[in-house]
């Protein structure tokens, strides 16, 4: 089963796929930073540099030759979401990043693959009153496939975190898709602008039962990482404690020795005061605050319903969803412990990411590159269910 990774990024998507059992034919990506980090990870992928837009024009006039785009089983990607994302408050449906999922589409409908796989935000949903969705799933009809809309919770997959996405799924009509279930337990979380679409929710159960495993939590993820100080950078440090459940395991394979890119960003004096100030405790945040460390614009619009908001992870939790920045006033990013944001390890642990995997580039960048990216446990998952389809098994058997 081959793939061609569009909007590959780092390679989440693609890690998640390739656990799956897929392999991986080549993949697409324009930025240069992300482009390197999926090369220090897949050396023997080729993957093609380059502007979507470029790419669908040379496509289409013949000019581009690649013979591993030939007899695909599979084209996926995740095209820019900060155009539907709900985090962004200009979002646009005139957005020109959201402009590339039309390329993304003339792309593997160009290709012809058994089944065609897109990823982004739940914003997608709710954006211009879900007609972007609409016409993505008649795009997909039009060209001759079956067309499924899923949203899936990555918490109830395994993955550490709060993380609701939009799968897409296009299959030809021989082939029968199920979406993944769940296979953990995960706490009620709010899916805002899904309300018409709630048919296409897949919901994991709150509690653990004979089907399903107890959610993953903060402990569970990161609590064998080594201490780590404000702004304090670990090169190849040894790990605090032995591997401890199916976790910890999974993201210490054979090929994690040392503790990677074990870095966080420096905080100010003010920021660091008001996290120093923060108490440990569940569902700590901002609103714990000494009233002369309230920042003034929360105060003004905000209220409990915000709490995550210089909030602090607490041991029995999960992470916020990740996001392109550990950044105090958008989630809860303070360490359970220590007076510091997480850093990219213990980011690239909220997503499942491997330790062996490796990014590159500024802090910025790595933050980004994580955030950006879909948890591979996740992807595995939707992997696995693609396989079923497209060898003829139903979904579970």
């Amino acid at each position: 089963m081959r793939f061609f990774d569009l909007f590959a990024g780092c390679g989440g998507l693609g890690l998640g796929l390739k656990l799956a059992g897929w392999e991986e034919a080549t993949a697409l990506e324009v930025d240069p930073v992300a482009a390197q980090t999926f090369r220090a990870n897949f050396p023997s992928v080729p993957i093609h540099e380059s502007d979507a837009r470029e790419f669908t024009r040379r496509l289409l006039s013949g000019e581009l030759v690649d013979p591993e785009l030939k007899g695909l089983d599979l084209v996926c990607g995740g095209p820019p979401c900060q155009g539907f994302s709900g985090f962004n408050p200009f979002r646009s449906p005139n957005d020109l990043r959201n402009d590339l999922v039309s390329y993304f589409l003339a792309i593997a409908f160009a290709l012809k693959p058994k089944a065609i796989l897109m990823e982004n935000v739940a914003g997608l949903l709710s954006m211009d009153e879900g007609r972007v969705a609409r016409e993505l799933l008649a795009a997909l009809e039009r060209n001759g496939y079956r067309a499924h809309l899923n949203v899936l919770q990555a918490g109830g997959y395994g993955v550490p975190q709060n993380r609701w996405r939009v799968f897409i799924v296009g299959v030809l009509p021989e082939f029968k898709y199920s979406p993944p279930v769940p296979t953990h337990a995960f706490p009620k979380m709010p899916l805002w602008g899904a309300t018409a679409w709630r048919s296409s929710v897949i919901m994991p159960p709150r509690e653990p039962d004979l089907l399903h495993a107890p959610w993953t939590t903060v402990q569970d993820a990161i609590r064998d990482l080594p201490p780590l100080l404000n702004g304090e950078h670990l090169v190849a440090a040894q790990y605090l404690a032995k591997s401890k459940g199916w976790f910890q395991s999974h993201v210490r394979d054979q090929n994690s020795s040392t503790v990677l890119n074990h870095q966080t960003k420096k905080l100010g004096e003010l920021q660091l005061e008001r996290v120093m100030n923060v108490p440990h405790k569940p569902m700590a945040g901002w609103w714990d605050l000494p009233d002369r460390l309230k920042p003034a614009n929360l105060l003004r619009h905000g209220d409990k319903r915000y709490e995550n908001r210089f909030g602090r992870l607490w041991w029995e939790g999960t992470f916020n969803t990740i996001l392109t920045d550990a950044h105090l006033y958008w989630s809860r990013v303070i360490h359970p412990d220590a007076d510091r944001v997480i850093s990219v390890r213990e980011s690239a642990r909220a997503q499942s990411f491997p330790d062996s995997f490796k990014f590159v580039g500024t802090l910025s960048n790595q933050y980004r590159m994580i955030g950006n990216a879909v948890p591979p446990l996740l992807a595995a998952a939707i992997g696995a269910s693609l396989i079923k389809a497209l060898e003829g098994r139903p979904d579970g058997r």
